[in-house]
């Protein structure tokens, strides 16, 4: 074996047998060296990338979308135009993502349009972008899926969003009698909050209907998904702040909600919390003249007049869907 012989860059001093493996500091000129990427030796590191690389299991079904391929691992839902899956990305370090599956033409030009409004979503630029875009759908990849075996269709790719159990719908099904007016309190808010970003922005949602609302129960959070019919301008707000409503009140009203009738307020709602709602869903002018940050206000203030101090109150959503 060769001997090596490790030298400070600047001032030609010998270094310890330590350099070899981390940084460290030359006694002679007080210099911070580090080994270099450069020395590391090919054969080496090729022998680890396949290693690390043959670990990989391939699931029964893997698509292609653009550069990346897909393992799908469960069904999450799914409707007459397309078909939502859980998914993990075939790498070493892979990570698991939500693809969305075009059945019809039509979806394809869905997905398309939702994958652009995703784009433009992530690049704002104004107060409170870093906080607000991890809260807002993250685009891993959109394009042509393909798997060998079906037509191919589009697809797109979101980050999965880690700890969230399922929809408010799934929630209303493990609910017959309703939720708990506590806990329409912070799932209201969580949209509102949201909702006032986008708004400020120019941007709506467009369909705040309870499939497009996810929950994660520990954490009491709620994140919107459903964006092929968001927009930039024009008069959506008002839409959101009502559609948003009018799903807590389905909330509440759980089985007794039913067609198109506006759901009915259990007794047990507190008189405050009732008349937000009943405004919130029935009232345009009102929605329009308070708007999302002015309703978030009105909220903390009739739960403060409901239950008095805030303090947290363990969620258990029923067990319809698995925590992903």
């Amino acid at each position: 074996m060769p001997f090596v012989s490790l030298m400070c860059p600047q001032c030609a001093a010998p270094l310890p047998r330590a350099a070899c493996w981390r940084t460290v500091t030359c006694s002679y000129c007080g210099a911070t060296v580090s080994r270099g990427a450069e020395v590391v030796r090919a054969a080496a590191f090729r022998e680890a990338w396949l290693r690390v690389h043959q670990a990989v299991d391939l699931p029964a079904r893997v698509v292609s979308v653009a550069q990346g391929r897909y393992g799908l691992i469960a069904g999450l839902g799914g409707g007459e135009s397309s078909q939502v899956y859980l998914a993990q990305r075939i790498h070493p370090f892979g990570e698991r993502v939500t693809l969305k599956l075009a059945r019809t033409d039509n979806a394809d030009a869905a997905l398309q349009y939702e994958a652009e409004a995703i784009r433009q979503l992530q690049s704002l630029k104004a107060a409170g972008s870093a906080y607000f875009s991890l809260r807002l759908p993250q685009l891993v990849a959109c394009g042509t899926a393909r798997d060998g075996a079906s037509p191919d269709r589009h697809a797109l790719v979101l980050r999965h969003p880690t700890g969230f159990w399922g929809s408010l719908a799934d929630v209303m099904r493990g609910h017959g009698m309703g939720v708990d007016p506590r806990h329409i309190v912070w799932m209201w808010r969580r949209v509102l909050e949201v909702l006032a970003y986008l708004h400020d922005n120019g941007w709506q949602h467009g369909d705040l209907c309870p499939e497009h609302l996810l929950v994660h129960p520990r954490n009491h959070g709620v994140q919107m998904i459903g964006w092929t019919r968001a927009r930039h301008g024009g008069p959506g707000a008002v839409q959101d702040l009502m559609q948003l409503a009018w799903s807590m009140r389905m909330l509440l009203a759980g089985q007794a909600a039913s067609g198109d009738h506006p759901p009915p307020l259990p007794a047990s709602t507190p008189a405050p919390l009732a008349a937000l709602l009943l405004a919130g869903s029935e009232d345009e002018r009102w929605c329009a003249q308070h708007g999302a940050r002015g309703i978030l206000a009105q909220l903390g203030e009739a739960a403060g007049q409901s239950f008095g101090a805030s303090r947290f109150v363990v969620f258990h959503p029923a067990a319809t869907p698995a925590l992903l």
